[in-house]
């Protein structure tokens, strides 16, 4: 419960920013679909997703597990890939070097999905509505890490209006901040890649 008070005192401090970037990331998810669809572009939005899913690496135990129906390595596949991947390499660790990567890293990731997963059929549209409140939740998880990113370089370079001794200090608050933050971020991805796993292996089949 201590723990989990420290996110909720961090959201509070940070609501404005925490707001604005639900606004930007789940904006330009949406006006990127509609663009994709605007302009005929859902064909090239599936190539893009091939490429990305044909890429070597881990992410061939995810899509092996998928085909395979094993819903056990699917859940913990996709958990594993998303933290790691999407949360802790593109956005978290970038920004411990580069002030405010994670906010470019994450704004891009949902322009990309967004792309990708714009329907190209309305048959296609009815089969992404399960995948919506995946998707949405998920993205909690990448906002909350890009959230830590901004803290992280605000403390920093704001030490004085924090009333800490130095920049390294800062730093270090911002440092803190990220680590109770990833103790949601690591909830929720773990109850999104469940849930995923048994949308894709057992939902999806039902629907067809």
């Amino acid at each position: 419960m201590r723990l989990f008070r420290g996110f909720l005192n961090i959201l509070r401090e940070h609501w404005r920013t925490y707001v604005l970037l639900n606004i930007a990331v789940y904006g330009l998810l949406g006006a990127t679909m509609a663009l994709t669809a605007l302009f005929g572009l859902q064909e090239r939005g599936l190539e893009r997703a091939q490429a990305f899913v044909d890429l070597p690496g881990p992410g061939d135990f995810v899509v092996t597990a998928y085909v395979n129906g094993d819903f056990v390595s699917a859940a913990l596949g996709t958990f594993i890939f998303n933290l790691a991947f999407a949360a802790l390499l593109t956005t978290t660790i970038p920004s411990l070097v580069i002030p405010f990567f994670g906010v470019a890293a994450t704004v891009y990731r949902a322009m990309e999905i967004g792309m990708w997963l714009t329907p190209t059929s309305g048959d296609a549209a009815i089969a992404l509505l399960p995948h919506a409140p995946v998707l949405i939740i998920e993205f909690q998880a990448y906002i909350l890490a890009t959230l830590g990113t901004v803290i992280l370089w605000r403390s920093t370079f704001g030490y004085q209006r924090l009333e800490l001794p130095s920049r390294r200090a800062g730093y270090r608050a911002g440092l803190g901040a990220n680590l109770r933050l990833y103790l949601v971020i690591v909830l929720v991805l773990f109850v999104v890649a469940v849930f995923e796993a048994w949308e894709v292996i057992h939902l999806m089949a039902l629907l067809h």
